[in-house]
């Protein structure tokens, strides 16, 4: 598949229901603060995390993290034919 560039300041739309209770849901935007990744053996990087400002949210934050922002961690689906 395609890549996706990431850059700090972007807007963002979660995909999928992470945490309803908190507001971090399907539709939800924000705007991309931080991105974690490693370099694989051909020298591409792959995300393994992003911290995304999301004013809409409630909740207690994570450790670490200040309020209204939450985590994104990649997703991957396995299709068989």
């Amino acid at each position: 598949l395609g890549k996706v560039p990431l850059v700090i300041g972007m807007p963002i739309m979660i995909g999928q229901n992470f945490d309803v209770g908190a507001g971090i849901v399907n539709g939800c935007i924000g705007t991309l603060r931080s991105i974690r990744f490693l370099v694989d053996e051909s020298g591409c990087c792959r995300a393994t995390s992003c911290v995304i400002d999301t004013p809409s949210t409630s909740g207690d934050p994570l450790p670490h993290l200040a309020a209204q922002q939450s985590i994104v961690l990649p997703d991957t689906i396995n299709m068989s034919f």
